[in-house]
């Protein structure tokens, strides 16, 4: 984690959008700005360590409570595990459904949380609880007690869990005024969440397309820096790595909430063990749904053009993003490929052919001439897949030898085809549209703030 120059030294975050401080939507923490002037003034005169501590402090105070929603729930959970009594007239699942539903009315009610941002976290409440109708109804977790408010297997406050990682992403972006660098388009975004959320829905039957997605948000993310402001700057680190560590806190929790009962997976049933470290992959890839979710509505604030750091990001990126999502084609070909699955013909051979086409075309924009604009590589994809098809009526002994290998089937093929041409167009034309969607947005972060 690095610091950054800013453009001011005030304490007030500027939300991207509409220009109102944190302190005017949010009334309580405006009553402490005047006190906290105060107390900054008296630890800058002490120097620099009493600034790093109050910095340290200050930071973890702010991730508090931008948790807020999802710590008192989580309390919740662990609370009435402990003292709820047997004979209650109301369910603990109910209760904790009922003080969901008032939180969420506070935090509205003394604008801890925007109505834009509500509706988002209400998409996610819909979206969480379809999921665990549909987990629940095959087995893979269940929630062992009675109550009255549920739909089939699963109680309704379990929509507010998925809420609060909205709720944190949402009151998380605005209190530490985030901006970006080389942020991944939000149209690659979106249908990587659609496909993330599919694959939640289909993975038991042997479809699980996790790998790839997982490789896929990777390679999205990874160019991008997310600059965060704790007190007088900006601090800059990798927005992988902090997903990464959002996701490990999830983990933490998962496990603090089957500790208290209120799930249980099928090897909890009998004595309480870790959620698997595996599970790590699950929350990341939802994370990334509800990030996008959050993104939509906040905007993506760019890194301000009065600093050096503000240049368009320089080719090179932009070579390593089109090398990153070839790889990830590459896995999503492999997958076509795995025998257990007894995909219908067409949409092997077919399918495989418009992800050979997209990833000829990203090899291309990845190693291409730097004079080279899209419509070169275009042609240039498109003659050298035009190449390697026509190549497959060629027959030679040291030809067809590596043919039969899997290498040899990805990259050279053995049956030709007049269709594979148009599954090959459609790769390179999908591929082509998500590189000027690329293009598009880092020349738009190049834009002053």
């Amino acid at each position: 984690m690095t610091s950054a120059p800013d453009r001011d030294s005030s304490d007030e975050p500027a939300p991207p959008k509409n220009g109102v401080s944190a302190a005017a939507q949010w009334q309580a923490i405006g009553r402490f700005i005047v006190v906290e002037a105060r107390l900054q003034e008296a630890v800058v005169a002490h120097g620099r360590v009493a600034a790093a501590i109050y910095e340290f402090v200050r930071f973890g105070l702010k991730q508090g409570w931008a948790c807020l929603f999802g710590g008192l729930l989580l309390a919740l959970m662990l609370g009435t595990r402990l003292v709820w009594p047997e004979h209650a007239p109301i369910a603990r699942y109910d209760a904790l459904f009922l003080a969901a539903v008032m939180l969420q009315v506070l935090l509205l009610r003394l604008r801890m949380e925007t109505w834009s941002e509500a509706r988002v976290i209400l998409v996610f409440h819909v979206i969480g609880t379809a999921m665990e109708i549909h987990k629940t109804a095959i087995g893979s977790w269940v929630y062992p007690e009675a109550n009255l408010f549920r739909l089939g297997g699963v109680p309704l406050f379990t929509g507010f869990m998925y809420a609060a990682v909205g709720s944190y992403l949402a009151r998380v972006w605005r209190l530490f005024d985030f901006r970006f660098k080389r942020h991944p388009s939000l149209r690659l975004l979106a249908p990587l969440s659609v496909a993330i959320y599919v694959n939640f829905l289909t993975d038991h039957l042997g479809y699980d397309l996790r790998v790839p997605l997982l490789l896929i948000a990777a390679a999205a993310f990874a160019p991008a820096i997310v600059y965060f402001k704790i007190w007088r700057q900006h601090r800059a680190m990798p927005l992988l790595l902090g997903l990464l560590l959002v996701a490990l806190f999830i983990w933490f929790a998962e496990n603090l909430g089957t500790l208290s009962g209120t799930w249980l997976y099928p090897s909890q049933r009998h004595h309480w063990s870790m959620v698997p470290v595996a599970k790590l992959s699950s929350w990341f890839l939802l994370m990334i749904v509800s990030y996008t979710l959050v993104a939509r509505v906040n905007g993506i604030a760019s890194w301000p053009a009065a600093t050096p750091m503000t240049a368009p990001p320089r080719l090179p990126a932009a070579r390593w993003t089109h090398l990153g999502l070839a790889i990830a084609v590459i896995g999503l070909g492999l997958l076509l490929r795995v025998p257990t699955w007894h995909l219908p013909l067409p949409v092997h051979h077919y399918g495989g052919g418009i992800l050979w086409g997209a990833m000829v075309f990203l090899l291309v924009a990845a190693l291409r001439p730097a004079r080279w604009g899209l419509r070169g590589c275009v042609i240039a994809a498109a003659i050298g897949a035009a190449l390697i098809e026509t190549s497959r009526l060629i027959h030679t002994a040291a030809l067809d030898a590596f043919r039969s290998t899997m290498a040899g089937q990805l990259l050279l093929g053995n049956i030709f085809s007049v269709w594979n041409f148009g599954a090959y167009a459609a790769g390179i034309g999908a591929a082509a549209l998500l590189a000027v969607s690329l293009h598009r947005d880092r020349r738009r972060a190049a834009l002053p703030a």
